[in-house]
């Protein structure tokens, strides 16, 4: 690697030359996959690793049948990777290994330069789902029927998230954080998604919480990882929308900016008016 380049994260296999990742990365034994595992305990979808901004990487288990273990224990929820943690699925045993950071003098100057590129100010759509009681479903069940339970669930929401056309932005350990930028087949979408995660939710396999917001973020791309990180005081805002749902016993919570471009696709009623820590005054939500 020159000076010149960004460093970048990979995972190493005995035998086998490293695999860059620069973004997302999945694992599995399918052809299609970044990282093919060629064996009857690996699933066609196992796991996949992914970038949170420009040195933050989550190891994500899909609700694989024989579990993914990092460092010798098996991984029931989105785990951050560190350099030279240890990835074993099925028979192989992987190396993380993340490139030097910013305090290597050969490459801070180039990071700094490169930080937050493209940044501006768009309207977007903000989806953040998470687990209800994910603690005491850890006592109930056994780690391998936890893994299972939420690595599916994790699964089968990004599927919903990405067949929607949104993005998972960030994984929280219990949920997720997603977005859209903000157009008019972006609200037929939303509420698609919305629709589906409701399926989602009466299943009850596991109990889950979905809000949504609208509102301007500033928005910019990572260069060496390709994610969009996003900021602003309507992030802040959801993710109090969140707490709110929880302490109303909320399954579903929409504000009262989303909840009004819904409407013609997604009905909902009125949840009443609260406040929000760090924020003045009182807001309308409803619940769809």
């Amino acid at each position: 690697m020159s000076n010149l380049e960004t460093p970048k994260a990979s995972l190493e296999r005995d035998g086998s030359p490293p695999v860059p990742i620069t973004g997302n990365c999945s694992l599995g034994r399918t052809v299609g996959n970044d990282v093919v595992l060629v064996d009857d305990r690996v699933s066609r979808r196992h796991a996949t690793i992914h970038a949170q901004g420009d040195r933050e990487f989550w190891l994500v288990d899909l609700g694989s049948r024989n579990g993914t273990y990092l460092n010798g224990r098996r991984v029931s929820q989105p785990t951050r990777l560190r350099d030279t943690d240890r990835v074993q699925i099925g028979p192989f045993h992987l190396t993380f290994r993340l490139g030097a950071g910013p305090n290597d003098p050969t490459v801070g100057t180039v990071l700094a330069d490169q930080t937050q590129v493209d940044l501006r100010s768009c309207p977007c759509w903000l989806i953040l789902c998470d687990i209800i009681s994910s603690s005491a479903l850890h006592q109930q069940a056994s780690p391998e029927e936890v893994s299972v339970l939420v690595g599916g669930w994790f699964a089968r929401c990004k599927e919903v998230i990405e067949e929607n056309g949104g993005t998972i932005n960030k994984y929280l350990g219990d949920g997720f954080f997603a977005y859209w930028s903000a157009s008019q087949p972006a609200l037929q979408h939303v509420a698609q998604a919305l629709r589906d995660l409701r399926r989602l939710q009466a299943e009850g396999r596991p109990s889950f919480r979905v809000v949504v917001h609208h509102g301007r973020v500033f928005l910019g791309g990572i260069p060496s990882s390709g994610e969009e990180s996003l900021a602003g005081p309507e992030v802040n805002f959801v993710f109090r929308q969140e707490k709110l749902a929880g302490e109303l016993r909320r399954e579903r919570l929409a504000s009262a900016a989303a909840s009004e471009l819904l409407k013609p696709l997604l009905p909902a009623e009125a949840a009443g008016e609260h406040s929000l820590p760090g924020f003045p005054g009182k807001f309308s939500f409803f619940t769809f």
